[in-house]
């Protein structure tokens, strides 16, 4: 995300959370498909190269 130039307070108001849930989701303490889907949308890469499931 740091070489997008995306930070997680950036994904967190596309998501509408608050930031500590997308790092939740970022660490894995969490798991939201919402967030994640925005994360890779935004990074420009597959969701499944991020989160395999």
């Amino acid at each position: 995300m740091m070489e997008k130039g995306i930070s997680g307070s950036d994904i967190a108001r596309m998501a509408g959370v608050h930031r500590t849930a997308v790092y939740h989701v970022i660490s894995g303490r969490a798991r939201s498909q919402r967030i994640q889907r925005i994360i890779a949308r935004e990074l420009g890469v597959p969701y499944e190269s991020l989160w395999a499931r």
